[in-house]
């Protein structure tokens, strides 16, 4: 059955379900967008992770994404294929890689966030009021403390 015909069908009053469509078809629509570049959204959130952070670790990468090692491996290696990012050797410990956005990383940022920014706009979220956000915002945090070890 496709996913249209689900939601036809059914009457979605949890919170949890809701947001399971939400990010399925943010999901699907920022992959589309992005493929026109090359790129998919994890590869995304990995180099807007790195505009404020300089000399990242893999590690540290996976922590702030609440992925295994494995499942950002694939995602940092295309984007150093590519050219998006560098790979080198930590300053502070020469046992350890640190990532960084390369030239072409950084202007192709501009573009990832109009795309971004397209799809929060045609759904509505720039009408959201900051208190709703600020509630969302509160919620994500509960459930990341609820889940950790």
């Amino acid at each position: 059955m496709r996913f249209e015909k689900v939601v036809e069908s059914h009457h979605y009053d949890r919170f949890g379900e809701l947001l399971y469509i939400l990010h399925k078809n943010n999901r699907k629509y920022l992959n589309d967008a992005l493929a026109e570049y090359d790129l998919n959204l994890l590869q995304a959130m990995c180099m807007f992770i790195m505009i404020d952070r300089k000399d990242i670790s893999q590690q540290e990468l996976t922590e702030l994404l609440f992925l295994t090692k494995s499942g950002i491996t694939k995602a940092i290696r295309k984007l150093e294929t590519d050219g998006f990012i560098e790979r080198s050797r930590s300053e502070t410990d020469a046992r350890q890689y640190v990532l960084n956005l390369t030239q072409k990383g950084m202007d192709t940022i501009p573009t990832l966030i109009k795309i971004y920014d397209e799809w929060e706009e045609l759904i509505g979220l720039n009408e959201l009021d900051d208190k709703f956000l600020e509630i969302l915002t509160n919620l994500t945090y509960k459930a990341i403390d609820l889940n950790k070890p």
